[in-house]
């Protein structure tokens, strides 16, 4: 049994595709969030034999922008918006190769739950919206695909470096990229 943890940068696709355009020009959309962000997380693995194990895993990705916004009776100065994805996963891990336990690939399932905030500004009125599970009952699910190079730096810790790519089975489209410093722990 070991317990990594990891944290490092993401890309969300999903983030950059929204349409901020308002017919009429009036009003300012203010959707879409930076695409270089944070995740974060841990995975507990249970080894099935000398060359591959399983995993269930939480990770916490989060990417904003800050917005600027003048109108006549409306501004909004330095005001961050954010996009936050919980990713709930279940994987498999296999080395490439018996001689070497170094590079690994993953994969597996994941279920997804986001929140993220949008600002509407007009010229006289601004909404603020939050959009979430529990209101909007946003969630997707899909599969990951990854690869994992760690080495051993003493008995018990492997300090590793780990890509992953997020892809939405529900939607049909990529959600993110990852690349994340991991530090295991191999309970013994």
């Amino acid at each position: 049994l070991s317990l990594e943890v990891n944290y490092g940068l993401q890309g969300n696709f999903f983030v950059r595709s929204y349409p901020e355009y308002i017919p009429g020009g009036a009003a300012k959309a203010f959707y879409k969030k930076n695409f270089i962000g944070t995740i974060g997380g841990f995975e507990l693995k249970y080894k099935l034999n000398p060359f591959s194990n399983i995993s269930l895993g939480y990770s916490k990705s989060v990417n904003n922008r800050e917005i600027n916004y003048t109108g006549i009776n409306v501004t909004i100065l330095h005001f961050t918006i954010y996009h936050i994805n919980k990713f709930y996963q279940l994987g498999y891990e296999r080395v490439f190769s018996k001689k070497s336990q170094s590079l690994k690939f993953n994969s597996g399932l994941f279920y997804l739950r986001m929140k993220q905030q949008e600002v509407d500004a007009s010229q006289t009125s601004v909404l603020f919206e939050e959009r979430d599970f529990k209101h909007n009952k946003l969630e997707e699910g899909g599969a990951f695909f990854g690869i994992h190079y760690s080495k051993k730096i003493d008995t018990k810790f492997e300090l590793g470096i780990k890509s992953r790519v997020y892809y939405l089975i529900s939607t049909n489209q990529f959600e993110a990229i990852t690349l994340t410093p991991t530090l295991t722990y191999t309970f013994k």
